[in-house]
C-alpha cells in the first residue's frame, strides 16, 4: 500500500513523540498514548491528511486526532517541522530512545541507566555493559543484566558461532514460519548471514508489515516451536534463543517503504555503515534504519538499499562487499568493478 508522504512523514514523528513522553514518565502516559493513535491513524489512512487541514476543526472530527494534535499537522504542513518535537528531542536522551520497544528497555529502565550511568546512545550503553558498570546499579540483577546483553549483541563468544551453511538452514527453518504468519508482508535475512561470512554468531531478519499486525507477529514469532528462550519481545523487536544450537534470532519489523534502509542497516557491517553515515553527514544529511533524512527531519529515501546507495552517489554494493575494504571507494568509481 502506498501512503501519502504527509501521512508517512508525520506518523514518524508522532511515534517519536509518543516514545519520548513515554519516557518522561507516568505524567505523560496519556499523552503518549494521544500520539500513537494519531500515528496509527496517518499510517491508515489512504487519503493525504493535507486534504483535511483547513482547520483545527476539520481535522479534529477525524478519529484519533484531538485540537492539540491537529494543531501541530497544520504546523508542520505550513513549516515542515513541529517546534513541540524539536524541544522535546532535547529534553529526553534522544538516540538511547531506539530501545525503548525492547523488553528490559522500557521507560523507567532506560531513565535509571541515563541518569546513574549518563549513557546518551546505544554504543555509550554497550561500553557500559562492558565495563561492568551495570552491576553497580539497584535492580540490576544478573539475569537481568544478562539479557540487556545478549539483546545489545555483548561479548559473543566465537565458540558459539556456526557454519554459514549450517545457519542458512536454521534461518530457512525460521523464515519459513515467518512467512505463514498473517500479516508478514516479507521476511529476508540480514546481518552477517546475507553477506556471507564463513561462521556466523546470530541471525538476523527483517520483516514488513503493517502497524495493526505487528503485535501478533512478535507473539507468534516468540511462540515458534524452535524458541527455548526469550530474551526480548517489544513493539517492533524481538529477541530469542532457540534450542538447535543456542543460537540468537533476532526480528525487526519495520514499514514497507522503509525495508530497504533497514536491509542497509541491519545487514553491516558496522564499519561500512559507518562509512556511509560519514559521507552522508558530509553532506548534509542523516542516515539510518528508516532512511536517509534531512537537517529538518525529512526523509529524502530509503524505500530500496539502490536508491539510498545512488543518493549518495554510489553504485550498488553487494551485501558480500561491505566490509570496509576499499568497496566504497571503488563503487564512486563507474569503470571499478565491485
Amino acid at each position: 500500500m502506498n501512503h501519502p508522504e504527509n501521512n508517512r512523514k508525520l506518523s514518524l514523528i508522532f511515534h517519536s513523540m509518543a516514545d519520548c513522553y513515554s519516557y518522561v514518565g507516568k505524567e505523560e502516559h496519556f499523552r503518549a498514548i494521544a500520539y500513537e493513535n494519531a500515528a496509527k491513524m496517518l499510517h491508515n489512512m489512504n487519503e493525504d491528511i493535507a486534504g483535511y487541514a483547513t482547520d483545527v476543526k476539520t481535522l479534529d472530527e477525524l478519529g484519533g486526532i484531538g485540537e492539540s494534535i491537529a494543531e501541530k499537522i497544520i504546523e508542520y504542513l505550513h513549516t515542515g517541522r513541529i517546534k513541540t518535537y524539536e524541544k522535546l528531542k532535547t529534553k529526553v536522551p534522544f538516540e538511547l530512545l531506539e530501545l525503548m520497544s525492547i523488553t528490559g528497555f522500557g521507560p523507567a529502565t532506560l531513565r535509571t541507566l541515563h541518569e546513574t550511568l549518563h549513557v546518551t546512545n546505544r554504543n555509550e550503553l554497550i561500553d557500559a555493559v562492558k565495563k561492568g558498570r551495570l552491576q553497580n546499579i539497584r535492580g540490576f540483577g544478573p539475569a537481568k543484566i544478562e539479557n540487556i546483553s545478549k539483546a545489545l549483541k555483548v561479548g559473543k563468544d566465537e565458540q558459539h558461532r556456526l557454519p554459514l551453511k549450517d545457519a542458512e538452514i536454521i534461518a530457512n527453518s525460521i523464515l519459513n514460519e515467518l512467512k505463514k504468519i498473517p500479516g508478514v508482508h516479507r521476511a529476508e535475512p540480514a546481518g552477517s548471514l546475507r553477506r556471507k561470512k564463513e561462521t556466523i554468531g546470530d541471525i538476523d531478519i527483517v520483516i514488513t508489515a503493517d502497524l495493526k499486525d505487528r503485535g501478533k507477529i512478535i507473539r507468534k514469532f516468540i511462540s515458534l516451536p524452535q524458541v527455548e528462550k526469550v530474551l526480548a519481545a517489544g513493539k517492533t523487536k524481538a529477541s530469542v534463543i532457540i534450542s538447535e544450537n543456542q543460537m540468537q534470532v533476532d526480528i525487526r519489523i519495520v514499514h514497507d517503504y522503509e525495508f530497504g534502509a533497514a536491509m542497509l542497516y541491519f545487514t553491516g557491517s558496522k564499519e561500512h555503515n559507518i562509512k556511509l553515515r560519514t559521507i552522508a553527514r558530509e553532506r548534509g544529511y542523516k542516515i539510518n534504519e528508516y532512511g536517509i533524512f534531512d537537517t529538518a527531519g525529512n526523509r529524502i529515501t530509503g524505500d530500496t538499499e539502490e536508491d539510498m546507495y545512488r543518493f549518495l552517489g554510489l553504485r550498488y554494493i553487494p551485501p558480500e562487499k561491505r566490509i570496509n575494504a576499499g568497496e566504497i571507494e571503488a563503487a564512486k568509481k563507474p569503470d571499478k568493478i565491485l
